[in-house]
């Protein structure tokens, strides 16, 4: 890549990639199923890619939080006190990260798509595109559940912040505005320690990272302004059956191709 309008071009895709992923993470969650395939697509290994992809997360959370901040949407007590279990189980996920078998890795995150996508046609769907008359409130069992996400958080962010969602808006009855900036809140924190351990690793690639970074930033902007709009609701159903769509289809062609492959050999 030394001719610079190639250069340019490998750029300009990085931080379009990162502005979709930072966009569609705040205003719905799932942007790691544009990011990922696209850094696997340029070269990157399975590794160095979910590496260099919670660079981006991270760094577009930061920036929608602070956007929700300004507008005075973040609930910092109900926030710091969900950040501890997260980040416990983020921690736990983090080492068995470490210890699994990559087409084991493969299966459990179909898994988790599929259910993700099941879900949203279930009781998600009413509770986004209708106010909630529920008042908010933390509850044991949604703390619980939040060490498990955290755990998937730092297994692989992929779908984490689907499960976010889920968690905020059903088990503690937050309304999507206050929804998505706790959950912008839970995934800085738990995007801290995956970062700092996959740099130290070294598998960052810090040009794609820091390109991706950027875009991710805006993009975290776009989508917490997005999110504020009467609207929102409506897109937001439509755009995570979408990016969930896409993933079931990648995955599928990704795991599926080995096996018809095999047996045509056959």
């Amino acid at each position: 890549m030394h001719n610079p309008f190639t250069l340019l071009a490998y750029a300009v895709v990085l931080v379009s990639v990162g502005l979709a992923c930072g966009t569609i993470n705040t205003l719905a969650s799932s942007g790691s199923a544009i990011s990922l395939p696209v850094l696997l697509m340029l070269g990157l290994s399975p590794l160095d890619a979910n590496a260099t992809n919670r660079l981006s997360v991270l760094f577009g959370s930061v920036m929608a939080l602070y956007t929700f901040y300004t507008k005075a949407e973040v609930n910092w007590r109900a926030g710091l006190e969900m950040a501890i279990p997260a980040t416990l189980g983020g921690v736990a996920g983090v080492l068995a990260a470490e210890t699994l078998p990559r087409r084991d890795m493969g299966l459990v995150i179909t898994a988790a798509v599929l259910v993700a996508f099941l879900l949203l046609f279930t009781k998600l769907r009413s509770t986004i595109e209708r106010p909630s008359d529920r008042v908010a409130s933390i509850s044991k069992a949604g703390l619980a559940a939040l060490v498990a996400v955290g755990f998937w958080l730092g297994f692989i962010v992929l779908d984490g912040g689907t499960y976010l969602l889920l968690v905020l808006v059903l088990m503690f009855g937050f309304d999507l505005v206050h929804a998505n900036a706790l959950k912008n809140l839970l995934l800085v924190a738990t995007s801290l320690l995956p970062v700092t351990i996959f740099t130290v690793a070294g598998n960052i690639r810090w040009m794609e990272g820091v390109l991706m970074s950027a875009g991710s930033i805006a993009g975290g902007y776009v989508g917490a302004r997005l999110t504020m709009h009467e609207r929102a609701k409506f897109w937001v159903f439509r755009i995570l059956v979408a990016v969930l769509l896409l993933e079931i289809i990648h995955l599928a062609i990704q795991y599926g191709a080995p096996y018809i492959h095999s047996e045509r050999l056959h």
